[in-house]
């Protein structure tokens, strides 16, 4: 046996978080002295074309075609034991035995419901583990296979669905999502108030307007907010230039109030700063809330893991769900006047946190290899 595994990591591109997790796996595993990890988008590599196409459908789903998705996911929810299901076990197949084949790993992890992996183990009977990190706090049914050996999700009740679906609870470990350690590391205040320009007692709503979905409104919300509080908005526009253009005359308008920001490295900071954040229910958006215990107003979430992400964080007191743009006005300036209701969802937040989550899987993945390793590789 090698004296460090080799590790691959397969993910997909619908959205940022699949891969941020993927990332953050590797990272981790090289600080812990294994270097051999590699990171495939397996639709990507084996349907390049057709991988662009379904991304752009996904992109309008936030849009133009909610209803849409909501059919595509509680439909392939429903379906996934039928021959549809098994379909979808199946794409990509080809190109996964070449990668398999070309990086002979001991261990696979993916970090997006790739079917296709497990069940071509199943039917290779090639002896690599199989390590899942569900990246979402609900469970869509194509997260599940009996061929995984071990599961690490988000919380208790996603580790209570899975048992339900037939696997032992042994082999299910609740270790929180994965997120990039600064949002872990705490910062000096003070410091990082002059650094943004910020003021020191002004209450603070982070907007995160480069999320999906909440461009279109942003200007109006923020509008609004300014013209019936006096509370410091820091809007976060991402690499979306023309949106940044359009707020810059608010910001004219509102100089001590508005803060304006394009793509932030270290957005991490900004979170520490503020009270309160407006932004879109993503898996990996909603680990680093957690982490820095952030309450959040969750916008008009888009049928599938949006909904159920939201539903669950309403359910446990720690975010609030707005659908219209009247809402989240009302709802935010409600919120910050209350500071009980803040730290109840702070406290939310707190119970749901599990402390460097990358960590935790990546040291549960090589104990449990070290106890069943691969018994042979590919030659």
């Amino acid at each position: 046996m090698r004296a460090q595994p080799k590790v691959l990591l397969f993910t997909a591109s619908f959205g940022n978080g699949h891969n941020q997790v993927s990332h953050a796996l590797k990272h981790t595993f090289q600080e812990l002295g294994v270097g051999t990890v590699d990171i495939y988008d397996l639709y990507a590599e084996a349907y390049p074309y057709w991988n662009e196409a379904a991304k752009f459908l996904y992109k309008q789903s936030f849009t133009v075609g909610p209803s849409l998705y909501k059919l595509f996911f509680y439909g392939m929810d429903k379906m996934y034991g039928t021959k549809a299901g098994k379909l979808y076990c199946r794409l990509g197949e080809k190109k996964l035995e070449t990668i398999i084949r070309d990086k002979n790993p001991d261990i696979v992890i993916t970090t997006f419901p790739v079917g296709t992996v497990p069940e071509w183990r199943r039917r290779s009977r090639r002896n690599f583990r199989i390590y899942t990190v569900v990246t979402d706090y609900c469970l869509h049914s194509t997260w599940v296979h009996p061929e995984i050996d071990r599961y690490y999700v988000a919380t208790e009740d996603v580790k209570q669905k899975i048992v339900k679906n037939g696997i032992l609870p042994e082999d299910i470990y609740v270790s929180g999502i994965p997120i990039r350690k600064a949002f872990e590391t705490e910062r000096n205040t003070e410091y990082l108030l002059n650094k943004y320009g910020l003021q020191p007692h002004a209450k603070r709503l982070l907007i995160m307007a480069g999320a999906q979905g909440v461009v279109k409104n942003v200007k109006w919300i923020a509008a609004n907010l300014l013209e019936r509080s006096d509370m410091e908005i820091v809007i976060v526009c991402g690499r979306n230039q023309q949106l940044y253009n359009q707020l810059n005359k608010l910001k004219n308008q509102h100089p001590q109030q508005l803060k304006l920001f394009g793509y932030v490295e270290d957005v991490h900071e900004l979170y520490e700063l503020a009270d309160a954040m407006i932004t879109k229910p993503g898996g990996i958006t909603l680990s680093e809330t957690i982490a820095t215990k952030l309450p959040t107003i969750l916008y008009k979430p888009v049928p599938g893991q949006e909904k159920e992400n939201s539903l669950y964080f309403c359910k446990i007191g720690a975010a609030i769900t707005v659908r219209d743009k009247e809402s989240i006005v009302t709802e935010t300036l409600h919120l910050l006047q209350h500071a009980q209701k803040l730290s109840e969802m702070r406290q939310a937040l707190g119970q749901v946190h599990r402390q460097e989550s990358a960590k935790q899987i990546v040291s549960d993945i090589l104990h449990s290899f070290s106890q069943n390793p691969a018994s042979f590789h590919f030659a």
